[in-house]
């Protein structure tokens, strides 16, 4: 009962932090990092989210013009290994595992789209369907690993909610597990009674995957970072519900 109720606690804050953003009624900017470059002098990055839009990567001057937009995706990652260096700056899309890498030749001037720090409607009326000045490619699989831990770190209480999901999801995987090693130790023939209780308890386990697709469907990610929640989740699950040793 009270992994259920852990379960149903963490869920609803599983989707208010990832539906939050899909579901906003404003525009409003998500991660950003500034930069210098030598023509356009001090420019940003920063991750749009829009009403009943996907977010999309803009770049934009110290006046707020934009000069660039990235295609509309998912799981957006800004990196800059040196901050003051511009050609250092990467997007990565962790849902499409592809890197976008800013085209200063492909740059326009646009309209006003950042006022006094925050989204301004003005030009994304006109440029929300627009992508320019941002070139393709695969991400590299040390890409993929170091953006994703990067998302870690940056959005530690997301990522805490899914390994916390995944802990108390495995739990229910984990003690029919260690009751069949014990009595496999003992070497105690399994009845199918014990087989058909181990297959029962470990339905919540089913009904919580169930959830994390519906959760996935709203706001997919990486498939790195979900080996890294799952796995991490696994192993707490393992070591929490492990039976203590009778002396």
């Amino acid at each position: 009962m009270r992994e259920w109720i852990v379960s149903i606690l963490v869920f609803f804050a599983f989707w208010c932090a990832f539906s939050s953003p899909a579901l906003a009624d404003e525009l409003f900017f998500g991660q950003r990092e500034r930069t210098n470059h030598p023509k356009f002098g001090t420019v940003e990055l920063a991750v749009l989210y829009r009403p009943l839009a996907l977010p999309q990567v803009v770049v934009f001057d110290n006046e707020g013009y934009l000069l660039a937009a990235s295609p509309q995706s998912r799981g957006f990652i800004i990196g800059c290994d040196h901050p003051a260096e511009f050609q250092t700056c990467r997007v990565y899309d962790g849902v499409q595992g592809l890197m976008y890498e800013p085209d200063v030749q492909l740059w326009e001037r646009g309209r006003t789209v950042e006022m006094d720090g925050r989204a301004f409607g003005d030009g994304y009326g006109s440029y929300s369907e627009k992508e320019y000045g941002f070139s393709q490619r695969p991400a590299t699989f040390i890409e993929k690993v170091s953006f994703d831990a990067k998302g870690v770190v940056e959005a530690p209480v997301v990522s805490l909610l899914h390994v916390l999901w995944w802990v108390v999801a495995l739990s229910f995987v984990a003690r029919p597990l260690w009751r069949w090693r014990r009595a496999w130790q003992q070497s105690l023939p399994l009845s199918p009674w014990s087989i058909a209780l181990g297959f029962v308890s470990s339905l919540p386990f089913w009904s919580m995957c169930y959830l994390a697709t519906l959760v996935w469907q709203i706001n997919p990610y990486s498939v790195y970072f979900f080996c890294y929640v799952f796995v991490t989740g696994g192993l707490i699950a393992v070591a929490l519900t492990r039976p203590k040793a009778v002396v």
